[in-house]
């Protein structure tokens, strides 16, 4: 069994600023990205994600990001 942990403050910060800097670049949403944890465990040939991410955004951005999801 392989696992990946993203927890320190540290490393979740540095993953935030590239997360919201993506999301930004490929999606043109101004989305505040806050990662919390990150887990990964690989059995085999399975693998369990488990994301914990807190994310800030106007109401108009919401209301685009669903209507270009179809909802």
């Amino acid at each position: 069994m392989d696992e990946m942990r993203l927890e320190s403050k540290f490393t979740t910060m540095i993953a935030s600023k590239f997360a919201k800097k993506m999301v930004r670049d490929k999606l043109g949403y101004d989305v505040d990205v806050r990662l919390n944890r990150l887990r990964t465990t690989v059995m085999e040939d399975k693998m369990h994600v488990e994301l914990n991410v807190d994310l800030e955004l106007t109401k108009e951005e919401l209301d685009r990001l669903l209507k270009s999801i179809g909802l």
